[in-house]
């Protein structure tokens, strides 16, 4: 009998995964099609790790009563999202595609996903004092705001929707954004090896642009980590690119304009 128990627990535990797994790839292509969420420039190995670890955290929420690792997840995100010149409204964006995902894909019960929700505005509005980010006390993360700044005023409406105006056409014709995403980059040439670990000036899916002190030429051949985590445990990848620019700066540093030569997009491992 305790031999049946123990297959049986270890196949809904396999099935589990599998069920992650599928959800957390369908959820990495629903987040890189959100041209309005910055989370979409990630890698999408990285897209997918975000969407398991809210797989996993919201899966022990409902099925076992432990909100302990969605709480984790939820201040683990705002305050790295918050740090890296990420929006409020981004954060939102990435926490609604994943509960639709979930719906949609693995069949979760809208309505027992209350307890969930309310567990996620709580945490937002917990985490206020460590952001920089302007989080109101009615913030509710369902609601399609369209603003970092949640629910406004009337009088705010109109400036609020012109910086979002402002902001979506800036998108549209650079495609950078001034994200501080830590990397590590290393270049090995015949007289030189090179392995920093800094964090980039501004980010699109082509590639990205940092400062540093370290020597590099034009056309040099990098190994960067995007982005890279320094956490035990943490898995990261690396991407083949390119230096095609190299700006003095002010303060005597060199900016580097680095481009991938790999897809972003690529779900290799």
């Amino acid at each position: 009998m305790l031999l049946q128990k123990t297959e049986a627990t270890k196949t809904q535990s396999r099935q589990q995964r599998q069920r992650c797994e599928r959800f957390a790839a369908a959820t990495a292509d629903a987040i890189g099609a959100a041209g309005n969420c910055l989370f979409s420039l990630l890698p999408y190995q990285e897209r997918r790790r975000q969407a398991a670890s809210w797989y996993e955290a919201c899966a022990q929420a409902m099925l076992c009563g432990n909100y302990a690792l969605l709480d984790e997840w939820i201040r683990h995100q705002t305050c790295t999202a918050a740090a890296e010149n990420f929006e409020l409204n981004d954060l939102l964006q990435l926490l609604r595609i994943c509960r639709r995902s979930a719906i949609q894909i693995d069949g979760w019960d809208e309505d027992i996903f209350s307890g969930v929700d309310e567990v996620i505005n709580e945490g937002l509005h917990a985490i206020r004092a460590q952001v920089s980010w302007n989080i109101p006390n009615d913030l509710n993360y369902l609601t399609e705001a369209g603003s970092r700044l949640g629910m406004q005023s009337k009088s705010n409406e109109t400036e609020t929707n012109a910086r979002a105006q402002a902001r979506e056409e800036n998108r549209r014709g650079s495609d950078r954004n001034r994200l501080a995403l830590p990397i590590r980059v290393r270049c090995t040439t015949d007289r030189n090896q090179t392995d920093e670990i800094n964090s980039t000036l501004n980010v699109s899916l082509s590639g990205f642009y940092f400062s540093t002190r370290e020597n590099y030429k034009i056309g040099s051949r990098l190994q960067v980590a995007f982005p890279y985590w320094a956490a035990p445990g943490s898995i990261n990848r690396e991407y083949p690119a390119r230096v095609t620019r190299l700006d003095p700066l002010p303060d005597g540093s060199l900016g580097v304009a680095v481009e991938f030569l790999e897809s972003l997009r690529n779900k290799t491992p």
